[in-house]
């Protein structure tokens, strides 16, 4: 799998991170062990958890975490010594509470608590890259960036991203950081696929999607961007189609809510028809499209089966050229070449 620099520091991780939500909840112990396996055999060095995966479900706590902690404690003892050290290893702290999403929880000792656990979860001496997972517009930018340069002052963590900011308050804490001479912002996580979500689709109104201004943000400053709807819950994996009749399980009553409309249906279209010229998938052309954006790109894959990650791989590979990947998008030939790619 290609491997990729996020601008600003001295990681360069692999292109598709490895998301994991189900990781140590949905799916057991050897069965996310395996999966981390087969990431990693697959060229994956990017993994992204959070501690508050996945606490809304019964059972442990902070599950990805400590999973992925037995995992790398597990593959040390057995000769995977220098695993580690060939991970980008993200996690999340600073998430709101599951019973008030709009309480925020970015004091100095809010974000230093989660963060310690985090690193006694994992097994970790430091983490590479910590992400804020929500705002709490109640803490001024200023508090925020002395906390975590401090966090990398003492080597706790290496760098920071934001997860679910908006791009104005990106901005500001960068200005400030940029100002008093500390890190800011390197990357920023925000639900983003080739399908547009519908309006009120999306319930929880503490996430961020990539609107026109968090585009023009990416665009003007090349900061990295890491999508984590990369594959629209699935909708260009090949199960749905206009008129197709559905299965009434959750997950697709969820992609029926959020993706059903006529202009993602058209961009489903061009995917199948993009995937069948180059011989890809359609998640493969869907990843690929992410890919193909003028600053860089690292989508988080959702694999719960081995089938899934399998089809999914292969896209760290691939690339689109910039007017193939617009006109996926809008459906508009580029006038010089008269054709999409």
């Amino acid at each position: 799998m290609q491997s990729q620099q996020i601008p600003g520091t001295d990681l360069s991780p692999s292109v598709l991170a490895l998301g994991t939500v189900p990781i140590g909840s949905k799916l057991g112990q050897a069965e996310s062990f395996a999966l981390l396996d087969a990431y990693v055999a697959g060229g994956g060095t990017f993994i992204d958890t959070a501690r508050s995966y996945s606490d809304w479900l019964p059972g442990e706590r902070s599950s990805s975490e400590k999973t992925i902690g037995r995992w790398l404690a597990a593959r040390r003892s057995h000769g995977g010594g220098g695993l580690r050290d060939r991970l980008v290893l993200a996690t999340k702290g600073g998430h709101p509470p599951l019973e008030d999403m709009h309480s925020g929880r970015l004091s100095q000792s809010e974000i230093r608590s989660d963060l310690e656990g985090s690193l006694r979860d994992l097994g970790a001496g430091h983490i590479d890259l910590y992400w804020l997972h929500r705002d709490d517009l109640a803490h001024p930018v200023e508090d925020v960036i002395d906390t975590l340069s401090g966090l990398v002052q003492a080597g706790q963590i290496r760098y920071y991203g934001a997860s679910n900011w908006s791009p104005a308050r990106i901005e500001a804490a960068n200005r400030y950081a940029q100002s008093a001479g500390k890190p800011g912002f390197v990357a920023n996580q925000m639900m983003w696929s080739l399908a547009d979500a519908n309006p009120g689709s999306v319930t929880d109104d503490t996430l961020e999607e990539m609107g026109a201004a968090t585009l023009e943000l990416h665009r003007r400053t090349g900061l990295a961007a890491l999508p984590y709807t990369s594959q629209a819950l699935g909708f260009f994996g090949g199960k749905y189609a206009r008129g197709a009749e559905l299965p009434s399980t959750p997950a697709a009553v969820r992609v029926q809510r959020t993706f059903f409309n006529d202009a993602n249906f058209g961009r489903l279209d061009r995917v199948n028809a993009v995937a069948a010229r180059l011989g890809w998938t359609p998640t493969q052309v869907a990843l690929a499209y992410l890919r193909a954006q003028p600053f860089p790109v690292f989508p988080i894959i959702g694999p719960r089966t081995p089938e899934q990650l399998a089809d999914s791989l292969p896209a760290g590979e691939l690339m689109l050229d910039a007017e193939t990947a617009a006109w996926l998008e809008t459906g508009v030939l580029d006038h010089a070449t008269g054709d999409a790619g």
